[in-house]
């Protein structure tokens, strides 16, 4: 069953983690966004699993792209969920974000049907799990390393918007939604990386998409989570 949203919200504002209760049925793949905070135990998937009162594996790597090692990542097991992001770090590593659509396209195309990405999360959710893919929040106001990847990402999310939609088995939540550029205090020192909070914004956000799509899965406050 779901635990009230608001309580690991509040448990991260004090900086506490949330904890690892219920069973194993989430597991994460993905890059450094996703493994921020995890000594803390207070990185996205933690977050999001705790909201929904489950357990859940975290094997995102920092600096993985998604192109070379993100899939290999992943190991099949009977989840119901699974977490995934990427992208950044091929952009950034192959072209520094600047005439990147041959990477782009790799990653997914235009219209969200073909790619690496589209594959892989097909391949997921063909065996049964379904899947949250994570878009990346903006550049804050006072920009960051990845300030010129900003059209880049903002396009890699909106096709990943296109691969979820008329697929119940994929959702796509958008961490744009979580994240206030002007609050700088959602971001991490290095302005690439969510803080805590941030984190704690993220991985709500993940719960109430999750809990809204199966009603099964139990009883989020979703209002009281904000």
């Amino acid at each position: 069953m779901i635990r009230a949203g608001a309580c690991v919200v509040c448990a991260l504002l004090a900086g506490c983690a949330p904890p690892q209760t219920g069973p194993v049925t989430i597991t994460a793949v993905g890059d450094s966004v996703l493994s921020w905070n995890r000594l803390s135990g207070q990185d996205i998937p933690r977050v999001a699993a705790a909201a929904l009162d489950r357990g859940v594996a975290n094997r995102s790597v920092p600096g993985a792209r998604f192109l070379t090692a993100i899939p290999a990542q992943y190991r099949a097991a009977d989840w119901d969920w699974v977490i995934v992001n990427g992208g950044a770090n091929d952009l950034a590593q192959d072209c520094g974000c600047d005439g990147c659509d041959f990477t782009l396209d790799a990653l997914i195309s235009a219209n969200g049907q073909t790619g690496a990405m589209p594959r892989f999360v097909r391949d997921v959710a063909d065996q049964g799990p379904r899947v949250v893919v994570l878009g990346y929040y903006g550049t804050s106001v006072a920009g960051g390393p990845l300030a010129d990847c900003a059209d880049e990402l903002a396009a890699l999310s909106t096709r990943l918007a296109a691969l979820a939609q008329g697929d119940p088995r994929i959702l796509f939540v958008d961490a744009k939604d979580a994240i206030d550029p002007a609050d700088l205090d959602l971001y991490a020192g290095d302005l690439v990386h969510p803080s805590a909070l941030g984190s704690a914004r993220i991985g709500s956000e993940i719960a109430r998409a999750i809990a809204m799509a199966d009603p099964a899965a139990g009883r989020f406050q979703i209002e009281a989570s904000r």
